[in-house]
C-alpha cells in the first residue's frame, strides 16, 4: 500500500491543484498569472502533470519499459485536460477552449522528455527503485 502512495500521491495532489486553479474566477486567475499567455500556462501546468502521471504509472519498471507508462500518462492526462475544460465551462467568468486542450496535450507530450531528464537525477532514481 505504501508503494502506491509513493507513486500516485504526486499525481493526485497535482490533479487537485489543477481543479482548484480551474475553480478560480477569471479575474483572480488572471491576477496570479502575471500576464503570462494562457496557452503557456496550460503547457507548463500539464507538462508537470504528465511527469507526475508518468511517475505513477512507471513504478519499479526498468527504464527500458517506459513506452507503456508514457502512453498511459498522455492518455489519462488528455482525458483530464478535456474534463478540466468541461468543468471550467460551468464556472462563472471562466471559459473553455479547444486551444487550451491542445496546449495541455503538447505539455503532456513534452513531459515524456522532461520525465526522462528528471529520472537521470541519481537521488530520484534511487528513490524510485527502493520500495
Amino acid at each position: 500500500m505504501a508503494y502506491r502512495i509513493k507513486y500516485f500521491a504526486p499525481a493526485v495532489l497535482y490533479a487537485i491543484l489543477i481543479l482548484l486553479l480551474s475553480s478560480m474566477d477569471q479575474n483572480t486567475a488572471h491576477r496570479y498569472a502575471a500576464d503570462i499567455e494562457d496557452y503557456i500556462l496550460h503547457f507548463v501546468e500539464y507538462n508537470l502533470f504528465g511527469v507526475t502521471l508518468t511517475w505513477a504509472f512507471f513504478r519499479e519498471k526498468p527504464m527500458t519499459e517506459l513506452r507503456y507508462s508514457y502512453r498511459l500518462a498522455v492518455g489519462v492526462g488528455t482525458l483530464a485536460a478535456m474534463a478540466d475544460e468541461f468543468y471550467q465551462s460551468f464556472i462563472p467568468s471562466r471559459y473553455s477552449t479547444i486551444e487550451d486542450v491542445v496546449a495541455d496535450v503538447f505539455g503532456l507530450i513534452l513531459s515524456i522528455i522532461t520525465f526522462t531528464l528528471v529520472m537521470k537525477i541519481p537521488v530520484l532514481e534511487r528513490f524510485r527503485t527502493s520500495a
